[in-house]
């Protein structure tokens, strides 16, 4: 799914990730996401015929955009410094439709959103493994860099120390035979 920021429907899902960045999932409703994005319910319910119609929009997005990603680390010369460098969070759009799945996650009906966040996990640890030959290692560093994201997304990991935070999980990737 290209991302269009011109479209209606671009539009919408940048409304209903923001909302679930902001408020959470139950502020999200339908009429706050269409007043959000300027345009009427109708116009909304047009391009997405329900709340679990946005979800899935995106849900894809976030799957397009962690693909992206997963493809830009295959092509990386040193994938496991490149995935734990690159993991701090930058407010990039991928950071951005993370947070917002992770709200989609915690709801009741959140069993999509927490596939696909398996499944871009279940990405990652396939393209460190096929590099290293070692899943199990690659099963490491993925849960050292989801620990370096989530410290960075909270503002626990002050900026001036997430290089050097890093360099010290990219020396023990090493220690590990990374």
């Amino acid at each position: 799914m290209a991302r269009d920021p011109g479209s209606v429907r671009a539009q919408l899902l940048d409304a209903y990730e923001s909302l679930l960045i902001e408020d959470g999932e139950r502020a999200a409703t339908v009429q706050a996401v269409a007043a959000r994005a300027g345009v009427s319910k109708g116009g909304l319910l047009y391009h997405f015929g329900s709340k679990a119609a946005l979800a899935a929009g995106l849900i894809e997005r976030f799957g397009q955009l962690g693909a992206e990603d997963v493809e830009a680390l295959r092509g990386a010369d040193d994938i496991v410094e490149t995935f734990l460098r690159t993991s701090a969070a930058s407010g990039s759009p991928l950071d951005r439709v993370t947070v917002a799945i992770v709200r989609l996650a915690q709801a009741p009906t959140g069993a999509a959103a927490r596939a696909a966040m398996q499944r871009l996990d279940d990405d990652y640890v396939a393209a460190i493994a096929e590099r290293l030959g070692d899943e199990e290692l690659a099963v490491a560093i993925v849960l050292l860099a989801d620990g370096v994201y989530l410290r960075s997304a909270l503002g626990a990991l002050e900026p001036t120390r997430a290089h050097e935070e890093i360099e010290v999980l990219v020396r023990v990737a090493r220690r590990l035979g990374a």
